[in-house]
């Protein structure tokens, strides 16, 4: 599959504020689609919405051991707090759970 970016990053040009906000919208979809992974794979077993959500990551560019460390270190994935947490310490060490 070959996947392109679309789109030039130009972060390291935006204020302070707007990055931050950038990473808190990021992470927050970053949660949704956890949180809908796990829905499908994990509580219904739909194996069509999981080949989807997957494709989905995929076509975004999510960093796959993230989404996989989310789903699978944390104990809550409705709590903002913990998903917080599991993903900033990913983010600084790059360990997974």
């Amino acid at each position: 599959m070959n996947l392109k970016n679309k789109f030039s990053s130009k972060s390291s040009q935006a204020p302070i504020g707007t990055q931050e906000a950038r990473i808190r919208n990021d992470r927050q979809a970053v949660f949704q689609v956890v949180r809908d992974l796990v829905q499908a794979q994990f509580a219904r077993g739909d194996e069509e919405l999981t080949k989807r959500l997957w494709q989905d990551v995929a076509d975004r560019k999510i960093d796959l051991d993230r989404v996989i460390n989310l789903m699978y270190t944390c104990s809550f994935h409705e709590d903002d707090e913990e998903m917080t947490n599991v993903d900033e310490t990913y983010q600084k060490t790059g360990l997974v759970g």
